[in-house]
């Protein structure tokens, strides 16, 4: 072999390893491109971005582990193995997560409470433990307001008797409903879950419809904006590309 063919043949060799890194282990357990499909998120992350998702941080599923024995099974996780997690999910976090009532559709939501914390929104202010919480108002739409996001959990049996609400979780969530110390209605997040809303509160279908989210579905933490380009004209929005997600 000739020194050129050398030469080629190690940069081939270098690509091919890349790539099997890539694909074969940063891509399945530590970071994952997502594209935002719809405007629940705006302003904040608008349809058109493009986002790199850290997927290390919560411990993702080994595949096929949900197959095995029992003393396997449960080592971490209820439902399948997990890798070691480098962190934790946490308040404020944009999370990527796998859709509770249907696993096959990924879905990204704002972190706004985790278990044990309760749950009230009231005039379009989101309050955790009684108290405002740092994303107590997020975008409004002042034209066409939505009930979940003026009285929250009380609007339920209201929704419940006069909408056809797809995935509305009602009985899961009412069960998990109690009185606060001035008789109002607030939700406890239950043990092993956290509480999502969409920053585009009143277009957003979130934990007030489907209820709270098992830790274990989380895919990864959105960290920054890679692309981003213009719905219905393909042009790129520069301004958002290279933009960590906040």
């Amino acid at each position: 072999m000739n020194q050129k063919q050398e030469k080629y043949g190690n940069w081939f060799l270098q690509l091919s390893l890349a790539l099997l890194v890539f694909f074969g282990f940063l891509r399945p357990y530590v970071i994952e491109a997502y594209r935002i499909p719809t405007p629940s998120m705006s302003p904040t992350l608008p349809v058109g971005d493009h986002l790199l998702v850290m997927k290390a941080e919560n411990g993702q599923q080994i595949p096929f582990s949900d197959r095995m024995s029992p003393f396997f099974h449960n080592f971490r996780g209820q439902k399948w193995l997990l890798m070691p997690a480098t962190g934790s999910v946490e308040i404020g976090e944009s999370i990527v997560f796998r859709y509770p009532m249907d696993q096959e559709v990924t879905f990204i939501k704002r972190v706004v409470a985790k278990q044990g914390d309760s749950v009230r929104i009231a005039n379009d202010t989101l309050y955790v433990n009684g108290e405002p919480s740092i994303f107590a108002v997020a975008h409004q739409d002042r034209i066409n307001p939505s009930i979940i996001d003026e009285q929250w959990p009380d609007c339920l049996p209201y929704l419940k008797a006069n909408y056809a609400i797809a995935d509305l979780a009602f009985d899961e969530i009412v069960s998990n409903v109690v009185a606060d110390g001035y008789g109002r209605p607030v939700y406890i997040v239950p043990e092993g879950c956290v509480f999502m809303m969409g920053d585009n509160r009143d277009h957003s279908s979130d934990s007030r419809i489907w209820g709270p989210m098992d830790i274990e579905l989380v895919k990864g933490q959105a960290v920054v904006t890679y692309w981003s380009w213009q719905p219905g004209s393909g042009l790129p929005k520069l301004g958002r590309i290279a933009r960590l997600v906040r």
